[in-house]
């Protein structure tokens, strides 16, 4: 493909965003909000605003009308897309799309934690992840993750400082080889949108 090709691909993008944003009654407002905001932006990364626009159109159960009108679903649009524009991991941006689907379907949009699960969606690394699809949500006492596994610990205090698990700070006897920890109601939250199957 030569650089023209490549080129009309780009530039095509926002285009048929603007054209899925105009035909569902709301959206167009919300993107218009983002363009207004974040049109150099947009521009850049044409590809990832399309991809935001095709999760709102392929999820319209999740997507009404009516959410798509409402003024705290538009806010939350405007900061999501900006931070989904930024984000270069492809796996971050998939979980960003769950996370941004579990604000639009929930009851309570004003206490859906969407701004902190994106931070901390940003401060985790790739080993952070590994540990955290170990975790057992329905296990509601302290309990250690990896039993004798030392070179784990640190992914776990990362956790615990993501605020995703709670550590058990009273005494024990005998040496400890693995912190013990639970699962934070955030923490519990957090990770439904990491094993989320629908179609983003």
């Amino acid at each position: 493909m030569n650089e023209k090709d490549k080129q009309i691909i780009k530039d095509s993008a926002l285009v048929i965003a603007d054209q899925i944003a105009s035909a569902l009654p709301g959206l167009n407002i919300a993107w218009g909000l983002s363009k207004a905001l974040y049109g150099a932006g947009l521009k850049l990364r044409e590809q990832r605003a399309l991809e935001w626009v095709e999760m709102v159109k392929d999820n319209p159960s999740a997507f009404t009308e009516i959410i798509l009108r409402d003024a705290k679903f538009q806010d939350g649009f405007v900061y999501a897309l900006e931070r989904y524009i930024r984000e270069k991991n492809e796996e971050k941006r998939k979980m960003m799309r769950a996370i941004f689907l579990g604000f639009a379907q929930s009851d309570n949009q004003n206490r859906f934690e969407l701004e902190r699960m994106y931070h901390i969606l940003s401060i985790l690394n790739a080993d952070d992840f590994v540990v955290l699809r170990d975790v057992d949500t329905s296990k509601t006492d302290f309990h250690q993750i990896y039993e004798q596994t030392k070179n784990k610990n640190e992914l776990v205090y990362d956790l615990v400082t993501a605020g995703i698990l709670m550590s058990d700070y009273s005494s024990r006897v005998g040496p400890i080889a693995a912190p013990f920890v639970k699962v934070t109601e955030f923490g519990k939250e957090f990770i439904k949108y990491l094993i989320l199957d629908k179609k983003l």
